[in-house]
């Protein structure tokens, strides 16, 4: 688990022009029965993937979430910087509290994170090191 704000997983990359191939695979990508593509503001948009059972109930058992299916979540953040577009994509697994409330849990995982470093360059971004 990721307790430093600096080790969280996030993965970015500049753009020059508008990363539309980009939006169009993450879109695409988040297409496997449960997962739900969801617009959170005008520049951000999660997929969220119900974890298979075992994850599940780890997250459930470590986390002390309420009897409800944990949330693994792919998030897409466009912004603007100088008349570039700058992405962050990010991950975290969502654990629902006994008190209601949502609590982000971040696992760093270096091999989703050399996908992500691959997906951002092939459709035409520039990694932040």
């Amino acid at each position: 688990m990721v307790t430093d704000e600096q080790d969280l997983p996030v993965r970015r990359a500049t753009f020059a022009a508008n990363p539309a191939p980009l939006d169009d695979a993450f879109r695409s990508s988040c297409n496997a029965p449960g997962d739900q593509l969801r617009t959170v503001s005008r520049s951000v948009v999660q997929c969220r993937i119900l974890p298979p059972p075992d994850v599940a109930a780890f997250l459930l058992l470590r986390y002390d979430g309420a009897l409800e299916a944990p949330t693994l979540v792919v998030q897409k953040e466009t912004g603007r910087d100088d008349g570039a577009y700058v992405v962050e994509l990010s991950y975290f697994a969502e654990v629902v509290q006994k008190s209601g409330n949502p609590r982000r849990i971040y696992i760093k995982q270096q091999a989703l994170d050399q996908l992500m470093d691959q997906l951002l360059v092939a459709t035409g971004g520039i990694a932040d090191s």
